[in-house]
């Protein structure tokens, strides 16, 4: 079983976009995972699980977030493919999507996930009332019984797919 929880953010406008910003982003986000995957591809038998980690920014735009979204869309495509090759081999890969939680990098970029022109910023924690049909952010074990649940046998017979573990984001 591999779950691979890789993430760094990254918010700027185009203009600001480095190949440096570029390079980062993607080699945690999305090299690092795909690396990982052929890696304990290497060790495993069937039945095998793996579970990647993408974001509900693949799905949503943000002001600013067009390369870190663009990151984590990739581990998505990525999963959708190695589904079919792995699936040969009894493996099943899956990604977890997950909406805002409760954790130290929510709290650092929480103002960067609202509109640029608003004239005050509000916590995190608040703005998910608005956002959210559960109205409040996921606790990181929430969003681990995502993780969880994709290793089992209970999804044996899920590939190639992104749960969307986001408390109904909308």
């Amino acid at each position: 079983m591999l779950a691979s929880c890789a993430g760094i953010e990254h918010f700027d406008a185009l203009e600001n976009i480095t190949p440096a910003d570029f390079d980062r982003v993607f080699t945690v986000n999305t090299r690092g995972q795909l690396f990982t995957v052929q890696h304990a591809v290497a060790h495993m038998r069937a039945s095998g699980r793996i579970v990647l980690t993408s974001s509900v920014s693949a799905r949503r735009a943000v002001f600013g977030h067009t390369l870190y979204a663009a990151s984590k869309a990739a581990v998505e495509a990525m999963v959708l493919n190695l589904s079919a090759e792995l699936g040969r081999r009894g493996i099943t890969i899956n990604a977890i999507a997950p909406g805002g939680t409760a954790t130290d990098m929510a709290a650092e970029h929480a103002a960067s996930y609202q509109h640029p022109d608003l004239a005050t910023t509000v916590p995190m924690s608040q703005w998910e009332t608005t956002h959210g049909a559960l109205r409040r952010l996921a606790q990181p074990d929430e969003i681990a019984a995502g993780y969880a649940f994709l290793a089992s046998d209970d999804a044996s017979y899920m590939t190639g797919r992104t749960l969307l573990v986001d408390g109904g984001y909308f």
